[in-house]
């Protein structure tokens, strides 16, 4: 063999030691260190906390949190949790508005919906909308895949309005959601 051979051996061998080391460094890390998406979808009207008075209704969503139970029976799937926010709606019109849990949705970074649950902290939020002048208050909840931390609320109070809130789900996941 030649010195040229040998070098070229060499320089290959290092190279593939290179690529070796990475590619076993990388089998250590694991889903979980992969970047999480931090944006709620869609366009938003307000954040946690905010206030949109669109199309008859006023809404603040003043709360959100997440938990793996509300108690003996309220359960998340595994691999699942819920994500529960606290409205206060009033309406600002003349009309009636709805709240039925069908025009309330959780709309998922990637793509999909959490899945409503009767399930709650407290007090849900009422599936008929206050009359003109009238306010009420409580909880919505939905299951959603372990691991969520962005969605946008979407609730259309009417036919032709839609409110959207973005949502930072918190990294603090309460095992049990106790009042």
């Amino acid at each position: 063999m030649t010195r040229f051979h040998i070098r070229r051996r060499a320089v290959l061998g290092a190279v593939l030691a290179v690529v070796l080391v990475a590619a076993l460094a990388a089998c250590g890390e694991s889903a979980g260190d992969a970047p999480v998406a931090v944006d709620p979808p869609g366009p938003v009207d307000a954040q946690v906390g905010g206030t949109v008075d669109k199309g008859g209704a006023n809404i603040t969503l003043t709360e959100v949190g997440a938990t793996r139970s509300f108690g003996s029976f309220d359960n998340a799937e595994p691999g699942f949790m819920f994500i529960s926010a606290y409205f206060v709606v009033q309406n600002s019109g003349s009309g009636s508005i709805n709240l039925d849990p069908e025009v309330m949705t959780l709309e998922l970074a990637g793509g999909g919906t959490g899945i409503a649950r009767q399930a709650a902290p407290a007090a849900r939020l009422a599936n008929a909308g206050p009359t003109p002048g009238g306010e009420e208050r409580g909880w919505r909840s939905w299951e959603v895949p372990e691991g969520t931390r962005a969605a946008t609320v979407s609730y259309k109070p009417t036919v032709d309005t839609e409110i959207r809130f973005g949502v930072i789900i918190p990294t603090e996941i309460r095992e049990r959601w106790r009042v």
